[in-house]
């Protein structure tokens, strides 16, 4: 017990001269208000339904940390790491998802683009995508991404997409074992380990605002989720159930709950932020504007203008045809 309390004192200064400064930000105030940041050796569940924003706030939360030159490690099991780099850039420039993908923008989101592009080309993030995730290959990843580039903070997007499947184990028993062995893993590295979650279908059966709202037992195999995690965090967008007042006659559209349901040694609680779903971007409450100019391609965008003159530039895009 002396050899614990000098430990829990020498932290407890170390939280003083650093200004109680977590060890990695979200990048969002109120939440890191609210859970403290992500702590090292702690396991965090955001959990949500589909549409409701969840892959959007860990995109969010990424392009946050990453900007702060903090090294991110990304696990995608759902999707291609091409998808999540073309989320990001939209999330970062501010320009909707379907129009970037497409290359026809408004003038100022070409302008916006070439601008921007170049603050996230460089940033430390790591993204290693598999279908089905195995479990042994996500730990060897994040050891070898620890050791050759200091990775702070693992992400994976999908717990049940994690593979530790072994004969006549159900699923429930699969999603146990792979709890703890996330847990042990975060505590070996050092980390914080960030992992999105489904939840059950009866979400969507509940009625009203509050109803909507994701428990704990929504959690899919909630009861080893719920207990093994440090931190659970829920995601519900009303305006998604064609929700568009609360009981209080707030306004919600352009919002997204975010729900603290479990937080070891704090307090629960609940945040709302602004959700762009054209773009995916998730902010502090009013920090997005909107913009209703004509729609331009890159082919027939004028040469002479300077910003797409030098996005061409700065993406190496003479061989397509597109120079001036």
């Amino acid at each position: 017990m002396a050899a614990l309390s000098k430990d829990f004192i020498r932290r407890l200064q170390e939280s003083v001269v650093n200004d109680e400064t977590p060890d990695v930000s979200s990048g969002f105030q109120r939440l890191d208000a609210l859970i403290g940041g992500f702590e090292n050796g702690k396991v965090y569940v955001v959990g949500g339904r589909p549409c409701m924003g969840k892959e959007e706030l860990i995109l969010s939360m990424i392009r946050n940390i990453t900007m702060e030159e903090v090294p991110v490690l990304l696990f995608s099991t759902n999707q291609r790491k091409q998808d999540y780099v073309q989320r990001l850039l939209s999330i970062h420039c501010d320009i909707p998802t379907l129009r970037l993908q497409q290359g026809r923008m408004e003038a100022l989101e070409w302008e916006r683009l070439e601008q921007r592009i170049g603050s996230i080309t460089d940033v430390p993030l790591f993204i290693h995508d598999s279908l089905d995730l195995p479990l042994s290959d996500l730990e060897e990843t994040a050891k070898g991404c620890l050791r050759d580039n200091g990775v702070r903070i693992i992400f994976i997007d999908c717990l049940q997409m994690i593979d530790f499947s072994e004969k006549d184990e159900t699923s429930p028993e699969r999603i146990a074992r792979v709890m703890i062995s996330l847990k042990r893993l975060a505590s070996m590295l050092e980390l914080p380990i960030v992992v999105g979650s489904m939840l059950s279908r009866s979400v969507d059966y509940k009625s009203a605002f509050y109803g909507k709202c994701p428990r704990l037992s929504d959690l899919l195999y909630s009861g080893y989720v719920e207990e093994l995690a440090d931190v659970v965090i829920m995601v519900y967008r009303p305006e998604y159930y064609h929700i568009y007042e609360d009981e209080r006659g707030r306004d919600l559209h352009g919002l997204i709950e975010i729900e603290v349901k479990k937080n070891a040694l704090r307090s629960l609680g609940g945040i709302s932020m602004d959700y762009h779903q054209k773009t995916g971007a998730i902010c502090e409450r009013n920090m997005m504007g909107q913009s209703t100019s004509p729609l331009i391609s890159l082919a027939g965008f004028e040469a002479s203008n300077s910003a797409v003159r030098r996005l061409v530039q700065t993406l190496s895009l003479e061989e397509l045809g597109f120079s001036s």
